[in-house]
Formats: structure tokens, C-alpha cells, sequence
């Protein structure tokens, strides 16, 4: 790992000079190898490490070979369980060599979301780190081996010694970088993308190399991105932003990616600074954080041409004043579904309408909006579901015929959940909320269902519903209706739920309700719910 340190960005030259015609993360990374093998392919400024391409792909090769030797290859799953790192890239582009399948698994879970991924993807092998932060990965791992019988190997990043245990560097030491990769079809599945669904668990999304090829690449085109850009972004690489549309954005075009391993305000002012970083991903939260940050008038971040912003509502005034106080000029709302292989839609960063709208959908993602009951398509202007279909749309929900075929119909088109409207000149505008219950809290996907069906099992809870309250950081926070049958406080549901469900997802606020609002079905009306709260009319749980 070279340690150099960069001084100053080229010269962009003339946008779309170059295309890779990839079928996949590991042909892109050869492509830029053999074009730019001495350039930075990926960075990480605060572990001092980086990688030019063809370092990148030496990496990858040798993984794939140790890889292929513990008899991991076409078809197999494959978990990868990390904060961002170099080695996650390295990895990423490993699998796809040998025609393996990536999960990611969210670095906020703990063992019951463990278990569920592990064993209802049949991961063959898991790559992971340590820990990270407070979680203790490999801890959980290993308690959890015993109940994971397709599980054959665990490989550590980091330098440990425990009995059953890989390390990922003795692996790549003993490896030879002479590799023929493995040759798929393009609708064969190369990724697992797990994203809560309505069951309480976590779903599946199967999508093809194509689809998420095909989708960094359109991404890209529209940003604009050529190999003389620097992208940086605080997405986790565990998400679908994250390991396609930033990592594989800059593989489809030569660009550098530039990762950090968490998202710090003023460790991003730095990194832009020093790396003269050209784009930036964020959610609502994170430019929010920036953009009040007293530190950020102390650098310069003028390298910054453009960038994105998804994961809940975006604010447009806030998008403007990022666009002119940081400033990203190019700063554009953009709009996406894991199922979707990451963007549906954005607009280009020199359109004025990239901050009031969704933009245009992507080059090859047919978008129609229909009626939420009927599904007949709509003309513009009017209000309702989002449907897509194409290429990029994923496969299934991994062994989820029933929740596809509800998902999927026939003709390919996916309901997307998300109430929204066409305008006349094809831009797509976001609004109306989703008529799923999905909760976004600053850019991390919260289902209802999964927190309900745990606090259920409290033995003083008798009835819960679980709805996203606005919150003008984080976009929306999540709030708990309960009816009780003892004298349980807050404080005794919070303790409850604690290690047994990601943090992120915890109520902040928790109601009492003596009476509920229902409809006529006998279902409880989480909208009158959330409009009490807003009126302060629900009883605040002590």
C-alpha cells in the first residue's frame, strides 16, 4: 500500500472522454488497470493508505485466488461485514472475478439480523473486520457459526489469532496474482443487498451484474464523471449508494474513489481539502451537519464541482445553500431504491431544476407513476405510485417468490412504494410520503414492523405501533405508540430493545394510547397517529 500523498488535482478534461464497457466491478477494474495503471483507483486519507489501479487489481487477483482455493466461486454467497476500508473494494472486485455473490451486511446489526442474513443468503464464507466501534463482529460471528451451517470460512481484515479464523493478509501473502476470472451471464445474481421489509425481517434484493453494472454507468454519465475526477463519499459501502453508485460510478469511468470509514463534518472538509476531491455523496443529514459546522469557512473546498443527495426528503434550500456556501455547485437531488440497483433518477448538475425535483430517470429505467388501487397510469402532474422496470430493476427478493410476484408483475413493472408525480417535461418529483411504512432517519431505512414485533414481546405491551415523526436533522426520527398492561416507563422499553435491534432504529419518543385510531379493516391509523404527535395531543409515555 503506497502512502504518497497527494498535492493537487489535474486538469478535468472534456466530460464523457472515456467509457468502460464493463460486465462487471472486477472487468472494470482491469480496464482501468491497463488505461491508468499508475493512478490513484482508491484512497483512504485517515489510514494513510491508497491504491493506484493496478495495485487495486494485483489485490484482487490474489484474493480471488485464495478465495477460489478454499472452494468459493460461481453462485456462492459470500457475506462482508466492514466499515469502508481499501480491503472492502478489494474484496468487492475479488467476488465478482470468481462470479460470487456480495452481501453486505449493515454494520449496525447484531446477531438476530446476523443469523437471518447468514443463513437465508447460505453464505459459504464471511470477510469482515474486528469490530467496529462499540459491535464486536467477529464475536458475533463466531457465537453465531454453530447456527449457520452453510457458513465454511471466516476471514478477518484485521491481524487476530482465533482458532477457525483467516487472516486476510496471510491469505493474499500466500496467493499468486495469475488469475482467469470466471466468465457469467449478465443476469446472473452478483449481489444481495438485505433491506427490511415488511415481514419484520430483512429481504433480499437479488440483483444482477448487468443491472448494478449498467446503473453506476448511467449514474456516472449524468454526474458527468470522467477519470480525472476524485469522488468521496459518507455512504457506507454496505449500502447500494455506497458499493455501486460510488464504488462502481468510478470503476465505469477511471474516477478515484476517496472513502472514509465513517462520516466526521470536519474529517470530510479535510479529505476534500487535501485530496482535492471533485464530487460528493451525503444524505440530508450529513450536508446539514456540514453546512452549520463553524470549522468549514477554515478550508477550501472550491475543488467541489458537484454531488449528490438522497436517503430521505431533501430540503431545496438547503440543497441551494450547499450548492453555494461550501460550494457544490453541481449539487443535484437524486432518487433511488435498493431494489432499483441503486438510482432511479437525478438530474445534471448544471440544470436549475436539480434541486426542486428527482430530475430525469436514468438512461435505460422506464418510469411511469399509476394509481395506488387500480395501477392505471396517470398523466402528469397527478399524484401517485412510483413503478419502474428495466434492466436495473432487481431479479427477486431471494427466496421470496410471494413477496416478488406482489412486488414484480408480469410485464416487469416494480412498485417502488413512493407516492410521486411526473412532471411534463419527464422530471420526476418525490412527494406525498411512501405507502409503505418505511421510516428514513438520516439516510438509514427503518421498517415499523421489526421494532413492533420486538416490543411486543414485552410482557406489559398489549398493543404498539411504531411511525416516523419529522425531524429537521435527521429527516425523520422514530416514535412508538403503546397501550400497557403494567406500570412499564420509556426508559424500561428503551433497555428492552437494547442489543436486540440497531440503535438507529430505537424510538426516540414513545405515546401512550388508551384508545386507537382504527379504520375500518380493524387496522390502526398510523397517519392520526403521527398528526396527534404533531399537535401534542398523544400522551408522552414518562
Amino acid at each position: 500500500m503506497r502512502t504518497a500523498h497527494l498535492q493537487a488535482a489535474a486538469p478535468r478534461a472534456a466530460p464523457n472522454d472515456i467509457r468502460t464497457d464493463s460486465a462487471n466491478s472486477y472487468t472494470a477494474l482491469q480496464a482501468c488497470a491497463e488505461q491508468w495503471p499508475d493512478q490513484d483507483g482508491i484512497v483512504f486519507p485517515l489510514s494513510d493508505v491508497r491504491l493506484s489501479f493496478s495495485e487495486w487489481l494485483g489485490q484482487a487477483r490474489r484474493l480471488a485466488n485464495a478465495l477460489r482455493q478454499l472452494g468459493i466461486g460461481e453462485g456462492d454467497t459470500v457475506g462482508l461485514w466492514a466499515e469502508n476500508r481499501l480491503e472492502w473494494a478489494v474484496t468487492q472486485t475479488a467476488l465478482a472475478g470468481l462470479g460470487a455473490v456480495l452481501v453486505p451486511i449493515n454494520t449496525h446489526f447484531r446477531e438476530n439480523d446476523l443469523r437471518h442474513v447468514l443463513n437465508h443468503s447460505r453464505a459459504k464464507a464471511i470477510l469482515l473486520s474486528q469490530r467496529f466501534r462499540s459491535s464486536e463482529y467477529l464475536q458475533m460471528v463466531q457465537s453465531q457459526r454453530h447456527e449457520a451451517p452453510c457458513l465454511q470460512h471466516v476471514i478477518c481484515f484485521d491481524p487476530v489469532d482465533v482458532h477457525g479464523v483467516l487472516r486476510y493478509e496471510s491469505l493474499l501473502a500466500q496467493a499468486s496474482e495469475e488469475f482467469s476470472a470466471t466468465e457469467v451471464g449478465a443476469r446472473a445474481v452478483g449481489s444481495v443487498q438485505y433491506t427490511s421489509g415488511t415481514t419484520g425481517q430483512p429481504k433480499g434484493a437479488a440483483l444482477s451484474f448487468e443491472g448494478m453494472m449498467a446503473n453506476a454507468a448511467a449514474t456516472a454519465a449524468r454526474l458527468e464523471i470522467t477519470h480525472l475526477d476524485r469522488w468521496t463519499s459518507i455512504i457506507p459501502l454496505f449500502h447500494c449508494a455506497g458499493c455501486i453508485m460510488n464504488l462502481m460510478g468510478c470503476l465505469a469511468t477511471g474516477a478515484t474513489y476517496v472513502g472514509v470509514p465513517a462520516f466526521d463534518a470536519e474529517h470530510m472538509f479535510r479529505i476534500v481539502e487535501s485530496e482535492r476531491c471533485t464530487l460528493l455523496t451525503g444524505v440530508p443529514t450529513s450536508y446539514l451537519s456540514m453546512l452549520q459546522h463553524p470549522a468549514r469557512q477554515s478550508y477550501d473546498l472550491s475543488s467541489l464541482r458537484a454531488g449528490t443527495c438522497g436517503g430521505s426528503d431533501c430540503d431545496p434550500a438547503v440543497l441551494a445553500r450547499c450548492a453555494a456556501e461550501f460550494p457544490v455547485p453541481g449539487l443535484v437531488q437524486v432518487y433511488g431504491q435498493t431494489e432499483a440497483s441503486t438510482l432511479i433518477a437525478l438530474d445534471r448538475p448544471d440544470s436549475p431544476l436539480r434541486w426542486e425535483t428527482s430530475g430525469l430517470p436514468l438512461d435505460g429505467m422506464e418510469v411511469r407513476v399509476t394509481h395506488p388501487d387500480t395501477r392505471e397510469v396517470l398523466a402528469p402532474l397527478a399524484m401517485g405510485q412510483i413503478e419502474v422496470r428495466g434492466r436495473m430493476v432487481m431479479l427477486e427478493y431471494l427466496h421470496q417468490p410471494e413477496a416478488t410476484a406482489e412486488t414484480i408483475d408480469a410485464h416487469g413493472w416494480m412498485q417502488t412504494g413512493d407516492l410521486g408525480y411526473l412532471r411534463a417535461d419527464g422530471r420526476m418529483v418525490v412527494a406525498g410520503g411512501r405507502l409503505r411504512d418505511m421510516i428514513i432517519r438520516g439516510g438509514e431505512n427503518i421498517y415499523p414492523v421489526e421494532v413492533e414485533n420486538l416490543l411486543r414481546e414485552h410482557p406489559d405491551v398489549a398493543e404498539v405501533a411504531v411511525f416516523g415523526l419529522p425531524d429537521a436533522y435527521y429527516g425523520e426520527i422514530v416514535a412508538a405508540a403503546v397501550s400497557l398492561t403494567g406500570s412499564t416507563s420509556a426508559a424500561d422499553l428503551k433497555q428492552f430493545l437494547a442489543g436486540k435491534v440497531a440503535a438507529f432504529k430505537h424510538p426516540i419518543r414513545y405515546f401512550e394510547v388508551k384508545h386507537w385510531p382504527m379504520t375500518s379493516s380493524g387496522k390502526i391509523k398510523k397517519r392520526d397517529l403521527q398528526a396527534f404527535a404533531a399537535a401534542n395531543t398523544l400522551n408522552l409515555l414518562p
